[in-house]
């Protein structure tokens, strides 16, 4: 049957698995199936977008919607440092023009120091795969242009999930060569060329992968 939205894939994933027992666990597969396919696409070009946002005095943290992972940010058109995932303390009281920023639980960025100010910080990002379960179980029509275009990876993504839960280890570098190879033909694709990052922007995201 075709794939095209997450009532379909669940389908799927059921019949070539021939079990009825795991329904309420394919969520689960598909969920870790999508962080992997996250994690390895996520240095895609043509997946950045942008957002602006204002901060407000005397508030360190600035709500975000869907962002995965920080790839450059500015505060009135200079450079801000990137630091890891919940770097910040949030005990801290300096107050001043903001020098740095981290990804602070799921839907926030921390700045450091607290701002004293109004300031427009933008942030180049790479967005989450959506449908994502992060906030619960999508619907049964969602999709999106993974799933649509490429779909074998959450397929065999979410099939490699499963065969290790119910421990069908024959099943497991099956289903792992099948995952790479959509995600092979998923990168193969990518239509945007190469991309040359700033120097200092390489050097503050090296080993920057935390999630939103």
């Amino acid at each position: 049957m075709a794939i095209s939205n997450y009532s379909e894939l669940k389908t799927s994933i059921a019949n070539y698995l021939h079990r009825t027992d795991l329904t309420s666990v394919i969520p689960d597969f598909i969920s870790l199936a999508e962080s992997d396919i996250n994690a390895d696409i996520a240095d895609l070009p043509e997946l950045l977008a942008r957002a602006t946002a204002t901060t407000a005095a005397g508030n360190p943290l600035v709500d975000t919607v869907g962002m995965y992972a920080i790839r450059d940010a500015w505060m009135d058109g200079l450079p801000l440092a990137i630091l890891q995932p919940g770097a910040i303390p949030s005990s801290t009281s300096a107050t001043d023009e903001p020098e740095a920023l981290c990804i602070e639980g799921t839907a926030s960025l921390r700045l450091y120091p607290t701002p004293d100010g109004a300031y427009t910080i933008d942030v180049l990002y790479i967005p989450v795969i959506s449908p994502s379960l992060a906030g619960g179980e999508p619907s049964a029509d969602a999709t999106n242009w993974i799933l649509q275009q490429h779909p074998g990876c959450y397929l065999y993504g979410a099939l490699l999930q499963a065969s290790a839960f119910i421990q069908d280890d024959g099943r497991i570098a099956m289903w792992q060569t099948a995952y790479d190879a959509a995600i092979g033909r998923l990168r193969s694709a990518n239509r945007a060329g190469h991309t040359m990052a700033r120097a200092d922007s390489v050097m503050r995201l090296n080993g920057n992968t935390g999630g939103f």
